[in-house]
C-alpha cells in the first residue's frame, strides 16, 4: 500500500453514528470526503484498522470523485455557483448575486435565473446563507416534480402507495416503508430523465416486493431492462453533486 493513500485514510474522514446502522459503511461525500457510518455502540479504536483494510477503495473512490468533479465547469461548483442544472427537468438557472440593504438574504426566481441579494456579512456566513437558500429551493422544486411524476408511473404500471416524502438525504436517493410511503430525495433532479425514473420505479416495486428478492430484481428489470446502468448513473451524480447541496 502506497504511502499517499495511508495519509488519506489517517487524516481525512468523518464519521457519522446511525442509531440503525448494523455495520461499518463507507461512502464518499461531495463536501465532507470520505465519511464512515457506524452503528451506536461501535468501538472506534478499530477504525484505523478496517479503513487500512478498504484502503484501496478508499483510494480509487477518492480519484474517481477528483475527476468527476474536474469535468464539471467551475461555475456549477462551490458554495455561490453561477449555474444550476436540474438535468431531471431539463432546466438551467443562471444565479445572479446582487448587493442588498437588510440583514436578510432576499431571494427570487424568474424562468432563467436566481436572483440572491446579499446580506452586508462576512464572506464565510454569507456563503452558509447562499448555500441554505438554494437548497430550500431545490426541495421546493422536488416538492413540486418528484410526487407529481411517481403518481404518473404509479398510475402507468399499476402500483399504489401512500404518499410521498422529500427530503435532502445524505446517502440514499429513496425508499419505501412497510406501509407503502416513499421517501425520495431531492438530489434526484440532478440525475438525468431515466436515472430518475428509475430511483422511483425501484421504490414503487418496493410496495410489492418490501425486499431485494429476485423477484423484486425481475419487476424492476421488466420495467427498466438497463436499470443497471442507470445505477452506475446514480453513482457518477453522486461525485458531481454541487458543493451548496
Amino acid at each position: 500500500m502506497s504511502d499517499d493513500v495511508s495519509a488519506a485514510i489517517d487524516t481525512s474522514y468523518r464519521v457519522r453514528v446511525h442509531p440503525r446502522a448494523r455495520h461499518v459503511r463507507l461512502r464518499m461525500d461531495p463536501r465532507d470526503g470520505l465519511v464512515v457510518t457506524v452503528p451506536a455502540r461501535f468501538d472506534r479504536r478499530r477504525l484505523p484498522a478496517l479503513l487500512e483494510q478498504r484502503a484501496e477503495w478508499i483510494h480509487q473512490a477518492r480519484r474517481r470523485q477528483a475527476s468527476a468533479r474536474a469535468e464539471l465547469e467551475p461555475g456549477l461548483l462551490g458554495r455561490r455557483p453561477q449555474r444550476v442544472e436540474l438535468a431531471a427537468v431539463a432546466r438551467s438557472w443562471q444565479v445572479v448575486y446582487e448587493p442588498g440593504s437588510r440583514a436578510r438574504l432576499g431571494f427570487r426566481e424568474e424562468p432563467d435565473r436566481l436572483i440572491l441579494q446579499l446580506p452586508a456579512l462576512d464572506p464565510e456566513q454569507i456563503d452558509e446563507r447562499v448555500a441554505s437558500r438554494l437548497r430550500r429551493w431545490l426541495m421546493e422544486r422536488a416538492r413540486s416534480y418528484l410526487p407529481e411524476k411517481v403518481a404518473e408511473l404509479a398510475a402507468e404500471h399499476g402500483f399504489r402507495y401512500r404518499n410521498v416524502q422529500i427530503r435532502n438525504q445524505h446517502a440514499r436517493w429513496g425508499s419505501c416503508s412497510s406501509r407503502g410511503n416513499l421517501s425520495l430525495n431531492a438530489r434526484l433532479l440532478f440525475c438525468s430523465p431515466a436515472a430518475c425514473d428509475y430511483v422511483l420505479l425501484h421504490e414503487l416495486v418496493h410496495t410489492v416486493h418490501p425486499d431485494h428478492s429476485p423477484a423484486f430484481w425481475g419487476r424492476v428489470a421488466e420495467l427498466m431492462p438497463d436499470y443497471r446502468r442507470q445505477q452506475d448513473s446514480l453513482k457518477e451524480v453522486w461525485l458531481r453533486l454541487p458543493d451548496w447541496i
